[in-house]
């Protein structure tokens, strides 16, 4: 999917805030970003061109300035930490749901906006119900969902950020539970914004349950495509009966392979207009997106 102009000033905030976040002189923020305010694609003079491909572009710069190869390295860690500190709260809540399955599948996808709850006082799992009530999901969109992992026996799992991993965890815990189907993990190879890297997926334990992968994209890209895969991910996928694909990164490109077609479903928080427009559904949704 090609950029929106909600796009620009989406990019382009990211961008401010992470320089804010890596580079010690205001100076040097400043300097980063009259070089980014320079490209065409972030002054609305190029449209043709999606966001993965816009962000791998600052991220490269991000890096030159801050001499950091992984700049977020601790908010990473931190995304974790946090994360894990409610996992047995949220496994307890979906070892007593009446639906595992639907429950587990809105942690996964709302992992990101569950860290909010961390430090909250009172009676923390029913807060944490609350909020989950909260999520609009269409059930008939899942139902396919089922029918297709019901139907597979390898299934690929392309992940997205840090602390919604530790959610995904209990997903495909649950997945491996309810169904006989075997699991691949794939995350990035090289550092990007807040994704999750192979080492990142370690430490939240989730080589105890899936066999793990990195894509092998030799850029910091934060999406996928077919094409950068390394042969041994594009191997799995085509071995693959199903692929579960997390994040709007990986849905804005991954919509464009149609090779996949019948064989993905997208996990994606609606954040955004573009993304909630596309899928003609309000701001706020859990979208699942069998395509």
């Amino acid at each position: 999917m090609f950029i929106w102009p909600d796009c620009i000033p989406c990019i382009l905030k990211m961008s401010l805030e992470i320089a804010r976040l890596v580079m010690k002189e205001e100076d040097q923020v400043l300097r980063f970003v009259n070089e980014i305010l320079a490209w065409r694609s972030l002054r609305g003079e190029e449209w043709h061109v999606r966001s993965p491909e816009i962000v791998r572009d600052v991220w490269i710069k991000l890096q030159e300035f801050s001499r950091e190869q992984d700049p977020l390295k601790g908010l990473k860690e931190e995304h974790n930490r946090k994360a894990l500190k409610i996992f047995p709260l949220a496994k307890e809540i979906i070892l007593k749901s009446h639906d595992p399955f639907l429950d587990a599948l809105k942690f996964a996808i709302a992992g990101n906006a569950l860290d909010s709850m961390i430090g909250v006082t009172g009676d923390l799992a029913q807060e944490t119900i609350e909020e989950l009530d909260k999520f609009v999901i269409s059930l008939e969109i899942t139902n396919i969902l089922r029918e297709r992992l019901k139907k597979s026996h390898r299934l690929v799992y392309l992940s997205d950020n840090c602390g919604e991993i530790v959610f995904d965890r209990l997903l495909i815990e649950v997945v491996k539970e309810i169904y006989e189907i075997k699991v691949i993990l794939v995350t990035r190879t090289i550092p990007v914004l807040n994704d999750a890297t192979l080492q990142d997926a370690y430490s939240v334990g989730l080589g105890e349950v899936v066999r793990l992968m990195e894509n092998g994209i030799p850029e910091p890209f934060p999406s996928t495509t077919l094409e950068k895969v390394s042969h041994e991910v594009r191997k799995v996928i085509e071995e693959s009966d199903l692929l579960i694909s997390k994040g709007v990164g990986n849905h804005d490109t991954l919509t464009e392979e149609e090779s996949l077609r019948g064989k993905i479903s997208f996990l994606l928080h609606g954040k955004c207009h573009p993304c909630c427009s596309f899928h003609k559904v309000p701001l706020g949704t859990l979208i699942v997106y069998n395509f």
